[in-house]
């Protein structure tokens, strides 16, 4: 029953269309003319005549002026604009309608043209000026009362007009401080007190070289290590946006002091492919945001604290927990000694079944493999602060069919509970000294019985 009301519905408002149209058929010109609601124009020119807005209130004045193909503030030329919103200023201009006309008028100053809310004017590509007056709003608050300064006709004007007609400057300027795209980063820096980040995308002979991690992105600073995949891309990478201002602040400081920008809190900077590096400075906190500046430039702003969600990434984190990451299909032997065993890991690389070797016997190639991850399985626990003494515990040489030099890798006693590990003699980290003696002991059980 619903569905044949709503049929009867539609089919009598296409009746009654043709009714009208059929109508209108017979009807002359004008007295179709008279059923059209008329345009009351106030002023209308071509948008490409407008060659100067200026906007003017009790509280700011300030103009824009065309410049070839985009517009300038007059006297703050280094402000970043967004044209579109000036160019659908200019067409606001450009044509300038009424809702009504105000008739009988005996008392002008209840318009609020005495104290008007706004005085902008035009100039025209002829040389000419065309002057408005704004007046108080209407007692519904959907229009306000407007003149030109030549004519005391007094018009009505839907608010949605007449408020881009006094919008603060603010309003059209370009709020995007910095576009970034992470796929085309090549390289991130946060310094900060307690640490100078350098993440870096490896060039392409560098992916190639055999190591066991597929992340692209290495650490530079404050190590020098692949990062790992999985955190670095939750931590840093999904947390990269495009960052927009929130408020204008300071056009051109006295002082970055006050702001703390003087000694930034963090310096955050982004290089993209081809690009010169975008540099940000994060000063004191401001609400839930930053005082921010882009380096080598004046202006002061904020932006919310959200925009710079991977600041505090903890470069330890960052990185591999492995110690001594290897892929074993680029090792061929690995020589192993502690306390004066020597431990001979021997790979003959074939194209489909490889042959392991421990000590010049034969191996099960599970359980090699399961030994080489204790080897290369040592686990990150700190970062050496001091340089480790004494006899290594271990030393294993890493021989390789990929052209590379052998790596010397050596743990040291470090403190009472950790072992420093040392990479061709040098050490950045330390593991527990638990898991190197558990490795050793497992070492030795595989020499004695290599078929398990």
């Amino acid at each position: 029953m619903r569905k044949r009301i709503i049929i009867t519905a539609v089919a009598l408002v296409v009746l009654v269309g043709a009714y009208f149209g059929i109508t209108n058929l017979n009807m002359p010109q004008d007295e179709i003319d008279r059923t059209l609601p008329d345009v009351i124009s106030i002023f209308k020119t071509e948008k490409e005549n407008i060659k100067l807005m200026n906007i003017a209130t009790a509280d700011f004045e300030y103009a824009f002026y065309a410049q070839e193909d985009k517009w300038a503030i007059r006297g703050k030329e280094e402000i970043k604009l967004y044209n579109v919103k000036v160019d659908n200023l200019a067409y606001d201009f450009s044509s300038i309608n009424a809702e009504t006309i105000i008739d009988n008028v005996s008392d002008y100053s209840i318009f609020g043209f005495e104290n008007p809310t706004g005085t902008p004017f035009v100039a025209l590509s002829d040389g000419t000026e065309k002057h408005f007056i704004i007046g108080s709003k209407t007692p519904t608050g959907s229009s306000y009362y407007f003149k030109t300064a030549d004519d005391d006709t007094i018009y009505t004007v839907y608010s949605s007009k007449i408020e881009s007609f006094i919008a603060p400057e603010d309003t059209y300027r370009e709020r995007s401080l910095a576009k970034i795209n992470p796929e085309e980063l090549i390289k991130i820096q946060i310094l900060r007190s307690d640490a100078d980040i350098v993440l870096q995308l490896k060039t392409e002979q560098e992916s190639q070289q055999g190591t066991a991690s597929l992340n692209p992105w290495k650490m530079v600073s404050p190590f020098q290590r692949d990062v790992s995949s999985d955190y670095f891309s939750m931590n840093v990478m999904e947390k990269i946006t495009d960052i927009n201002i929130e408020t204008f602040v300071d056009d051109n400081p006295a002082s970055y002091a006050k702001y703390g920008l003087d000694k930034p809190t963090y310096t955050i900077s982004f290089t993209e492919q081809d690009k010169q590096p975008i540099t940000l400075l994060l000063g004191e906190r401001e609400d839930n945001g930053f005082y921010v500046k882009i380096k080598d430039e004046k202006a002061v702003y904020t932006v919310l604290e959200s925009a710079f969600g991977y600041r505090d990434v903890n470069p330890t984190l960052l990185i591999d927990t492995l110690v001594y990451l290897q892929m074993i299909d680029t090792v061929d032997a690995i020589t192993l000694s502690n306390e004066g065993a020597v431990y001979n890991f021997k790979i003959e690389h074939q194209d489909e079944n490889s042959l392991y070797f421990i000590n010049g016997n034969a191996a099960d190639e599970s359980a090699f493999k399961k030994i080489y991850q204790e080897i290369i399985g040592l686990t990150l626990r700190g970062i050496v602060a001091q340089a480790p003494q004494g006899q290594p515990i271990f030393t294993a040489v890493f021989a390789f069919n990929d052209g590379r030099e052998d790596d010397i890798v050596e743990g040291v006693a470090y403190q009472d509970r950790y072992v420093a590990i040392k990479i061709n003699g040098r050490a950045e980290y330390y593991v527990l000294k638990e898991q190197v003696l558990n490795m050793i002991e497992k070492i030795k059980a595989f020499a004695e019985n290599p078929s398990k």
